[in-house]
């Protein structure tokens, strides 16, 4: 299988997101899978990427099981998407929720949405531990849930509904090492920015525009590139094609730490104080087989979780060579904190930023650590900056717009930690 690195998703500067293709006729050929339901065969999305990405110089080939109505724990049991799954020669396969279960409340989506991605996530690098898993963020219907409003309060509202499906599609990507296409987030922000309608007559599928902003954020999940510069418009207006395109990629290009926050070829340290030395550990995503780590000059072989002793003393910035037979290899540089910890996460057990979604007020909890947080909107203006008395943070939120915004917390080295989280109006 010949493989290929293309810009954006699969290239970043501390980690690094592997894009695999095949060779047919000559040509780089991307083979993806859908798995998801109407959200899919609606406007046949499928054949929108595919003639997108050809107006690109890419081949993708696609296939798709799509019944309607269908949920991720459907295709679980479901024997065509199981067949499917089997072929392993997929490159993306990329999954969608039925549009409601991601934004019911978190006691269902922990037995029913989270574990059916985990399930599928691990199908599918059974029979291609290449293969990426992309998961297709739906977006918050019209009016919300009707359906379930009246006994889950929080979905009442478009902005509530769409509030959870992101964090919801956020956090499955980050537990799985999955690829994410922020589909409801572009369309939140073309909705927030223009009067164009991108629902179909009954407010929850996609109109024929809604399909367009959905292939070119999934064209730009999987190759990176500015889908602006083609001429293609999927059958709509060239005027709403360039419009939409031009939201797809300020989105992905303004915040991309945030939709890059669980790449899929992640090589990541630590590095703290123990017995005047300093301890250093690597962990690493299941595509990354070892990295080369230049510390100093000197130059160590390590596998995920992998830890060594070395005599450091000061913050340095590291070479690291990442090897996987997916691809590569490829270099980067990686920031070590010895007081602290490099590329911390979500899962942190003593920091966090809560709640979320965020109703009047917000928390954000880092004891130990000196600096600064800072509370931006998606297209990067600061709308808070505050400094971390005795590691904390209250901040009242209520008059802030309703929508998305990314914390960033700060300490004396640098950015240690950002999140996305939904700031509502109503509780």
């Amino acid at each position: 299988m010949k493989m290929k690195w293309f810009d954006g998703l699969c290239m970043a500067l501390a980690s690094l997101s592997l894009c695999v293709t095949s060779t047919m006729s000559g040509q780089d050929t991307t083979r993806v899978l859908f798995l998801g339901n109407s959200y899919v065969y609606v406007n046949e999305l499928p054949t929108v990427l595919t003639e997108l990405a050809e107006s690109m110089g890419h081949v993708v080939l696609t296939q798709s099981n799509t019944p309607g109505g269908a949920s991720l724990q459907g295709h679980l049991g479901n024997s065509d998407s199981q067949s499917l799954i089997q072929q392993g020669n997929w490159d993306y396969v990329v999954l969608q929720e039925q549009s409601q279960k991601a934004s019911l409340p978190i006691e269902q989506v922990e037995i029913d949405f989270y574990p059916a991605v985990a399930s599928l996530v691990d199908q599918i690098h059974l029979h291609n531990s290449c293969a990426v898993p992309l998961l297709y963020m739906t977006w918050g219907r019209e009016f919300g849930d009707t359906q379930n409003c009246s006994w889950w309060p929080p979905v009442c509202t478009y902005e509530g509904m769409q509030g959870l499906i992101t964090e919801r599609y956020l956090e499955a990507c980050d537990n799985n090492f999955a690829a994410c296409a922020p589909v409801g987030v572009v369309w939140e922000d073309v909705m927030s920015s223009t009067n164009m309608n991108l629902y179909n007559q009954d407010s929850s599928h996609p109109s024929p525009r809604g399909t367009y902003l959905a292939a070119s954020t999934m064209f730009v999940a999987m190759f990176g590139e500015d889908p602006g510069l083609s001429s293609y418009a999927g059958g709509i207006n060239p005027a709403q094609s360039q419009t939409l395109d031009a939201a797809v990629w300020s989105v992905w290009e303004d915040q991309p730490e945030v939709w890059r926050q669980s790449l899929l070829f992640d090589a990541n340290f630590s590095a703290s104080p123990s017995n005047g030395a300093t301890l250093v550990g690597v962990s690493t995503s299941p595509w990354v087989d070892s990295v080369l780590v230049d510390v100093l000059g000197d130059e160590y072989v390590w596998e995920d979780g992998d830890q060594a002793l070395l005599d450091l003393d000061e913050d340095v910035t590291v070479s690291v060579t990442a090897y996987s037979s997916c691809g590569g290899p490829v270099d980067f540089t990686e920031f070590l904190l010895v007081e602290g910890v490099s590329g911390f996460s979500d899962s942190s057990p003593k920091w966090s930023v809560y709640p979320n979604p965020v109703y009047g007020e917000l928390n954000v909890d880092f004891p130990g650590l000196d600096g600064q947080v800072l509370l931006r909107t998606l297209q990067g203006q600061t709308v808070r900056r505050g400094v971390l008395d005795s590691g904390t943070i209250q901040w009242a939120l209520s008059g802030l717009s309703a929508g998305h915004y990314v914390v960033e917390v700060q300490g004396n080295s640098g950015l240690v930690y950002r999140k996305l989280i939904f700031v509502s109006v109503e509780p």
